[in-house]
C-alpha cells in the first residue's frame, strides 16, 4: 500500500523564505508544504506572476505546494475581505498560480450577524468551490474551535448547506480539548475523516490540572494525543489524503531539529501501520 503525501505547514517556519521551508521539508523525507497566506511566504495582495515565481522556486527544491493555506472565511485575520465573493475568486486564482490542488478556507461566524451569518458563510464557501471546480482544486475547510466547522454536528450542517463535490474537511483534532477526551480522539477521527481530504497533525501537552484543556506544543510521538491510534482509525475509515505537520513542539530547540523528530516519527509510524 502506498503512503499518503506528507507535508509541512509553512506557518511554523515564518523565519525563512518559502523555498527554504520547502528544502527543509524535502530534507526530512516529506513531499511538500502548505504555503501560508502571510508574507514573506504568500502575500495575497501580490500579482499572480509573483505566486507563479514562488511556485517555481519551490518546485526547484523538489517539493510540491500541496495546499494553499488561505484565510478566506476568517475575518478575524484577513478582515472584511475574507468574506467577500471577489476575494474567494482571487484566492482560487492564487491557489492555481501556486499549483496547489487544495485551497484551505475557514468558516468563522461573522461578528454581529444573525446566527453568526451562517447563510453568508455557506454562500461564500459555495462561491469558492464553484470557482475552484474548473481548475480541479478541492476546497478544504479547517476544523477550528468556535467556527461552523468544529463539532461533528456543526460540520454536518455546514456540509449540507455548501453541498459541493469539491468541498471537504481539513481534519484535525479540535483545539483546547479537555484531557479527559484525549482517549476518544481515534473515534472522532473515524467519524469525521470520511468528509476529509486534508489532515493537520499537531500534538498537545498535559493540562495543568490533568483534566482540563490541553495546551498546544507537544511532539507528535510524545504529546498527550495518541497519534498512532488516531492515524490507524483514520486509515481504517478510508482516509487517503495528505498528512501535514502543522505546529511543532514548544520546546526551546532549533526548529530544524523539532521537524526532524516529528517527520521521523511520522514516517516510522506509517510504516508500522502498513502505509510506508
Amino acid at each position: 500500500m502506498s503512503r499518503p503525501l506528507l507535508g509541512f505547514c509553512s506557518i511554523s517556519a515564518m523565519d525563512r523564505p518559502l523555498a527554504a521551508v520547502a528544502e527543509l521539508a524535502i530534507a526530512n523525507g516529506l513531499d511538500g508544504i502548505e504555503a501560508t497566506a502571510r508574507p514573506p511566504h504568500v502575500d495575497p495582495a501580490a500579482p499572480l506572476d509573483v505566486h507563479r515565481e514562488t511556485a517555481r522556486a519551490v518546485r526547484e527544491t523538489g517539493a510540491a505546494i500541496l495546499t494553499y493555506g488561505s484565510y478566506l472565511g476568517r475575518a478575524e485575520v484577513a478582515g472584511k475581505a475574507a468574506v467577500d465573493a471577489a476575494t474567494a475568486m482571487r484566492e482560487v486564482r492564487i491557489a492555481e498560480a501556486l499549483g496547489a490542488r487544495l485551497l484551505r478556507v475557514w468558516a468563522e461566524p461573522l461578528p454581529g450577524a444573525l446566527e453568526g451569518g451562517f447563510a453568508a458563510v455557506a454562500t461564500l464557501l459555495r462561491a469558492a468551490c464553484d470557482a475552484a471546480a474548473a481548475t480541479g482544486i478541492d476546497v478544504v475547510v479547517e476544523r477550528h474551535l468556535g467556527s461552523f466547522a468544529d463539532t461533528p454536528e456543526r460540520i454536518e450542517r455546514l456540509f449540507a448547506a455548501v453541498d459541493r463535490p469539491n468541498f471537504a474537511l481539513n481534519y484535525q483534532v479540535l483545539d483546547s480539548l479537555p484531557q479527559s477526551l484525549a482517549a476518544a480522539q481515534p473515534d472522532d477521527a473515524r467519524r469525521l475523516v470520511p468528509l476529509a481530504r486534508y489532515f493537520h497533525l499537531k500534538n498537545t501537552r498535559p493540562a495543568a490540572d490533568g483534566a482540563g484543556p490541553m495546551p498546544p506544543g507537544g511532539t507528535l510521538g510524545g504529546g498527550v494525543l495518541d497519534y498512532r491510534a488516531i492515524l490507524g482509525a483514520a486509515f481504517a475509515a478510508g482516509y487517503a489524503g495528505p498528512l501535514a505537520i502543522e505546529f511543532l513542539s514548544f520546546e526551546a530547540r532549533p526548529l530544524d531539529d523539532k521537524l526532524a523528530e516529528d517527520a521521523a516519527w511520522l514516517r516510522r509510524t506509517l510504516a508500522e501501520l502498513g502505509k510506508a
